[in-house]
């Protein structure tokens, strides 16, 4: 279920940027991502560059949220969310693909909503020590390939480690636009919309196997600003 950062994951999206508040259709959420060969010989039919400031973007706490939902019982789909992420994209904008993105999210600041009769947040504890809490707090996501999809799209690969386990991870990801915020110190802000399916056995996380599914769902949205 770490996958959920990402951070974050969220985020190298940055990748697919073109212009500036450019905005683009999301690619339909909870889709397993699909390996896409481009003929080798086909050139992509927008610009390679974008006109972006190059340099490293933070993640906005304010202004993100990474949510995970796994299915109960084969019936609905329970959504949590990790309240401490943390990003940093560093953007070169004179071909997005080399861009790097690195994420993490705080398994112990899982919130369900969720209280004991004595009002205290236990399930949201047993969450983060089932992803492997006690012997690594932090679920972090480490970019080692961003593949344009499209214009304003962008397929996000890394490590991904939880549990005290390594494994690669995919991410869509959808650039949805750029704007200078004066209340952010006029500075460049980026805003992505991510997506990925991770198999959460694969990371030694299994328990309540036997009531929730192995696929976890994660959706993240974000904003960095430009440090």
């Amino acid at each position: 279920m770490r996958v959920w950062i990402v951070a974050a994951a969220s985020l190298a999206l940055v990748s697919c940027a073109t212009t500036p508040g450019a905005t683009s259709a999301q690619a339909p959420p909870f889709t397993a991502p699909q390996a896409q060969t481009p003929a080798a010989d086909v050139s992509p039919t927008y610009p390679t560059a974008v006109d972006l400031p190059a340099g490293e973007y933070r993640l906005d706490p304010r202004h993100a949220s990474v949510l995970f939902r796994i299915q109960h019982m084969g019936l609905s789909w329970f959504t949590a969310r990790f309240e401490t992420r943390d990003a940093t994209l560093t953007l070169d904008p004179a071909d997005p693909t080399r861009s790097h993105l690195t994420a993490s999210v705080d398994a112990t600041s899982v919130q369900t909503g969720i209280t004991n009769q004595a009002g205290e947040r236990s399930f949201d504890r047993s969450i983060g020590r089932a992803l492997g809490a006690e012997a690594s707090q932090q679920i972090t996501f480490n970019s080692t390939a961003i593949q344009r999809t499209g214009q304003y799209t962008a397929r996000v690969t890394g490590d991904l480690t939880m549990n005290g386990q390594t494994h690669p991870a995919t991410f869509d990801v959808t650039f949805d636009g750029g704007a200078v915020d004066p209340l952010r110190g006029a500075k460049q802000v980026l805003g992505f919309s991510g997506h990925a399916v991770i198999q959460r056995s694969q990371w030694g996380v299994n328990e309540w196997r036997a009531f929730t599914s192995d696929e976890v769902q994660i959706v993240i949205e974000a904003e960095l600003v430009k440090a």
